[in-house]
């Protein structure tokens, strides 16, 4: 966990008149957005002005406390610029050729306006396109190409009718743009809405919120409604361990002192966490804030965003890595989105070396391997066989 300095954004000159009180409100931080490359370029010293090309077709956005983050203005490539500045590979006809807009056709699979059906036990609203940052990884990037704007109650209103109509549906996620830049009366009409279907069990709310704004879970009011939502799960979004602050720990608090649980997704992402060691201590810091890991995603086939996907085979590697290494709660599942709309995929590695009728070998997290023989272990590699019977 990163510990920030007292008053360390009065280091940055745009800025060192803003009070604690100022700083730590959620919505300076969204009144006070970095909303295009010249704003951005001021905060970091930097003429970026060959940027605006890009930021002609991909809107730009961060908040001062995201951007604050960063070790070092003077390198472009730290991995919390990297999230929020633009790239000419965005828009580079030749790595986005293969991209799609909507690769798991969620405007297709839309029986009600802003709302997908894909899974037969949930759906999920498509609340806002509004985000208080831009990241450039986003799945839904096709919101970059549209006017910033919410959800009208007519539609939020069609959305419950569907799914009070619909009783195989357990579970609604709530989703944008993000949901928690929503003033607290528009979330209280779409959780209290959603708590009085008793069909529905639980609900998620994707947010990276407390990432990029965890002040926003300072705001006694959203913490009401959060408490008295019982059904409600949170699942944040952090991809690098510079994200995780002291901040982010009080955040957490706040929530899980309402009752609800928070996980993690995290997108792999070339360049910015595609490594064991930043993937480890991203995950440790995590449950050292009391964040489960949920899922490490293989970078999604969103135009605009190729230029970030690895290899397929680095997540494996990494998830190998940290067995072993890290505890069991900290390691997330490794996941592929399957274009067309078709799921999500586990992909893990493989610790089985042989398999027959009589028996199965496995490979543990050192490359020990074990004979499993109905009601024993054989240990094959080492000089002293045991028999381990189950």
């Amino acid at each position: 966990m990163r510990i920030l300095e007292k008053d360390y954004w009065k280091k940055i000159p745009q800025w060192k008149n803003v009070s604690r009180w100022e700083w730590e409100d959620w919505r300076w931080q969204i009144r006070n957005r970095l909303k295009n490359i010249d704003e951005i370029g001021k905060v970091l010293g930097k003429d970026l002005s060959k940027l605006k090309k890009v930021e002609q077709v991909f809107r730009t956005g961060t908040t001062p406390y995201y951007i604050s983050l960063a070790n070092d203005f003077s390198d472009l490539e730290n991995p919390i610029l990297k999230q929020i500045l633009p790239s000419c590979e965005e828009i580079d006809p030749f790595i986005q050729s293969e991209g799609n807009f909507d690769p798991f056709k969620e405007e297709i699979l839309s029986p009600v306006n802003g709302l997908t059906h894909r899974y037969p036990d949930r759906v999920l609203l498509r609340t806002t396109n509004f985000c208080s940052v831009y990241c450039r990884h986003c799945m839904r990037k096709r919101i970059f190409l549209e006017e910033e704007r919410a959800r009208r109650y007519e539609d939020y209103i069609n959305m419950f009718k569907y799914i009070k109509e619909n009783k195989q549906i357990k579970e609604v996620i709530i989703s944008g743009g993000d949901p928690l830049t929503l003033p607290n009366r528009k979330i209280e009409f779409i959780l209290e809405n959603l708590q009085r279907i008793d069909h529905v069990e639980s609900i998620r709310i994707g947010t990276r919120e407390l990432v990029v704004n965890p002040y926003r879970f300072f705001d006694e009011g959203l913490l009401e409604i959060l408490e008295r939502n019982d059904k409600v799960w949170i699942v944040s979004h952090f991809n690098h361990p510079d994200e995780v602050t002291d901040v982010v720990k009080r955040a957490v608090k706040n929530i899980l002192s309402a009752g609800i649980p928070v996980l993690n997704q995290t997108v792999l992402l070339r360049g910015i966490n595609d490594d064991p060691e930043t993937m480890e201590k991203l995950f440790r810091s995590l449950i050292q804030v009391k964040i489960k890991p949920y899922y490490l995603f293989y970078c999604d086939p969103t135009k605009g965003v190729l230029h970030f996907r690895t290899p397929i085979d680095k997540g494996i590697e990494i998830i190998e890595y940290l067995r072993g290494r890290v505890s069991g709660i900290a390691i997330p599942t490794y996941a592929v989105d399957l274009p067309g709309g078709l799921g999500k995929v586990p992909l893990e590695p493989d610790y089985i070396v042989e398999k027959t009728d009589q028996y199965i070998i496995f490979k543990n997290y050192e490359g020990k391997t074990v004979r499993f023989n109905r009601c024993k272990f054989d240990i094959i590699d080492t000089k002293k066989s045991e028999d381990l019977c189950l």
